[in-house]
């Protein structure tokens, strides 16, 4: 097709009216203007092929970036980025993302709003807190502090947890300071009561012990779910917050919360994996209520006749009815650094000490592998060898010649955990 042959809008509005690309090939198409950087054209290719009704989620974002690339009006920009808002709507993923440019593009209020919205629709997600937290202390919009501060001492329990929460802390005690600087200091009460609220816990449960072994905490919650090592978090609210092996002592600790508990009946099941346990005891803590004035603390010993115990508790106030919304599927970063810390923290033995985990949280120990990188050479571009043979009666040179043209198309790159 001729570019020239017209404006941006006059040659694709002639082109939509011919023709009807499949998906793919005008992704295709617009990658090739973009490339070069005829982005003038690209605007209006994409504003064409939405007109004619060929919309797809990822024109939003291009149309966007190409605008301010092309200098358009702020006003224009964020049109665009409302329109991908209203594609989305009931997408959660997708009004993350959204959000994410919003905020890129300077529209602050507009993103918050988004991420306060992505919150209704799936309460338990971390990310619309997180992400919520920053853009509400950047606006001094102290209701979304609150908002945010209490999601993020609720719903998020990555492996840094306790930097985050504080983090949330810090931010509510900012926003109630500057609440009673203005004179208000009813909303600086309501948001102190609020964060109070949020540092609730209905059930925690510490499993401690002394050695260089390893015990495995797995716990059965009442409405159907495990929380275990291999699974951390689950839908009744459950985290497995820590994961602890010998023979450093500070790190000889399992730990179970759940913010948001069920009613009902628990059942934990200490599974003795590895290693010399001092005495044979561990020491489990199993603490209700935590931040009310009901709160209740009981210490219990358990002696590792077998190498599996298992401890039923109830919990009668438990404040959840219903499982939460499917978790968000991300890569397992605890099990990562889980097996990292373990060989940091212990020698790596091969053989029958190498475990493997079988079933819901519990192990068996089979054969193990070790793995050594082996680094070698790769050539790129032309070699040419040749092999001369002469004749017995030196009248003739055969000549074999071998001519290798080589090149590297593609190099995947990983990191090595230390």
């Amino acid at each position: 097709m001729d570019l020239g042959s017209g404006t941006p809008e006059e040659v694709w509005k002639a082109y939509f009216e011919k023709n009807r690309p499949s998906p793919a090939a005008f992704t295709t198409l617009v990658l090739r203007l973009h490339r070069q950087r005829k982005h003038g054209h690209v605007i209006a290719a994409i504003s064409e092929a939405l007109i004619a009704g060929q919309s797809q989620p990822w024109m939003y974002d291009v149309l966007a970036m190409s605008m301010q690339i092309a200098g358009r009006p702020k006003s224009e920009i964020e049109r665009v980025l409302l329109s991908r808002v209203d594609f989305t709507a009931t997408d959660v993923p997708n009004m993350l993302l959204s959000a994410a440019y919003l905020s890129r593009f300077g529209v602050n209020d507009r993103a918050l709003l988004l991420y306060r919205q992505a919150s209704k629709i799936s309460p338990t997600r971390p990310e619309p807190y997180a992400l919520g937290l920053k853009l509400a202390e950047r606006l001094q919009d102290y209701d979304a502090v609150q908002w945010a501060s209490t999601g993020i001492l609720t719903y998020t329990w990555p492996s840094d947890y306790r930097s985050r929460h504080r983090a949330a802390a810090a931010a509510a005690t900012d926003a109630a300071a500057a609440l009673r600087k203005t004179g208000d200091n009813k909303r600086a009460q309501e948001l102190e009561t609020a964060v109070a609220a949020a540092h609730q816990r209905d059930l925690i449960v510490t499993l401690s012990w002394n050695g260089q072994g390893e015990l495995d905490l797995q716990v059965d919650e009442p409405l159907g779910t495990v929380c275990h090592f291999d699974h951390r978090q689950t839908r009744s609210g459950g985290v497995l917050v820590h994961d602890g092996f010998g023979p450093v002592q500070r790190n000889c600790y399992e730990e179970y919360v759940c913010a948001f508990a069920a009613p009902g009946e628990y059942r934990l099941s200490i599974n003795h994996v590895d290693g010399d346990i001092v005495g044979k005891r561990a020491q489990l803590t199993i603490r209700r209520y935590v931040g009310t004035d009901h709160e209740q603390t009981h210490t219990h010993p358990v002696v590792f006749d077998d190498r599996r115990k298992v401890v039923r508790l109830s919990l009668q106030k438990g404040r959840r009815e219903k499982l939460s919304d499917p978790l968000p599927r991300t890569d397992d970063e605890f099990a990562t650094a889980r097996g990292s810390k373990r060989r940091g923290g212990r020698p790596f033995r091969f053989g029958s000490s190498v475990e493997r985990p079988s079933g819901a949280g519990r192990r068996v120990r089979r054969g193990g592998v070790g793995y050594t990188p082996v680094i070698s050479m790769i050539s790129e571009g032309v070699a040419n060898t040749t092999l001369a043979v002469v004749s017995g009666d030196r009248r003739y040179v055969r000549l074999t010649v071998n001519a290798v043209f080589s090149s590297i198309i593609d190099v995947a790159t990983f990191s090595f955990r230390r």
